[in-house]
């Protein structure tokens, strides 16, 4: 393994994990702070859901969390597929 294929690896772990804890994370303050509980569980299930519901009742910072991990995600997957 090259030290290209080390980065990359980490790089894909580091965003699935990032991205999976945030969207627990967002989907858990909304069940237990927002205004619908069942919104919280729907975000769960449905994960485009948590950052813009996450979003609408000022978890902001969770919500931009959410979509920096997902991106991250998506650009390392890309540099792997193509590396």
């Amino acid at each position: 393994m090259s030290g290209k294929d080390v980065a990359v690896v980490a790089l894909l772990i580091l965003g699935f994990a990032s991205f999976v804890t945030t969207h627990v994370w967002l989907a858990g303050r909304l069940i237990l702070r927002g205004s619908s509980r069942l919104r919280g569980a729907l975000a769960l299930f449905v994960p485009p859901l948590a950052p813009i519901w996450g979003y609408r009742q000022g978890f902001r910072k969770g919500a931009v969390l959410w979509v920096a991990a997902l991106v991250t995600y998506v650009a390392a997957r890309v540099v792997a597929q193509f590396a």
